[in-house]
């Protein structure tokens, strides 16, 4: 496949899923003698995945990193960071990493837009509403250089008491 052929393909995907990936991933895996339909089989295979990871989170019970919470009013931001204490740290300035096991979120990233008192997870209400975020996987579940996709999955939504 040239890697015109490859950028055209991207461009015209339309989950999104294409636009997720390394560039240089897609060019090392498929510029060189694979076909189209492999590229798509790859395309499916990770939608296929984000899905079961959508699944799991949606019925978890407790709050993951990447959820959301509605902290004031009308305000969301996504759960950063879960301290062992019951303390949660939000932050909408996150990358959120998700397999079937969890989440992982970049870490206790300060958010100055997000104004709020101290949040414990026992302050949290599971809500019926979901939201679209941002999260990113390895692509096939195998990790190395440039295997990470990025697909917007939906959250749970959590309020506070």
């Amino acid at each position: 496949m040239t890697y015109n052929k490859l950028i055209e393909l991207i461009k015209e995907e339309n989950t999104g899923i294409a636009k997720g990936y390394s560039i240089s991933f897609l060019q090392d895996e498929f510029s060189f003698g694979k076909t189209e339909e492999e590229l798509l089989a790859l395309f499916k295979e990770d939608l296929a995945i984000f899905k079961g990871i959508e699944n799991v989170f949606l019925k978890s019970k407790e709050p993951m990193e990447g959820d959301f919470v509605e902290y004031k009013k009308g305000k969301l931001a996504r759960i950063s960071r879960l301290h062992k204490n019951d303390d949660i740290q939000l932050s909408n300035k996150i990358g959120v990493y998700v397999s079937n096991t969890g989440s992982q979120a970049s870490g206790c990233t300060w958010d100055p837009e997000v104004d709020h008192e101290k949040i414990n997870t026992s302050d949290l209400i599971a809500t019926t509403r979901t939201k679209k975020g941002t999260c990113w996987t390895f692509s096939q579940n195998l990790s190395g250089k440039d295997r990470s996709v990025y697909f917007e999955i939906e959250f749970k939504v959590w309020s506070v008491k």
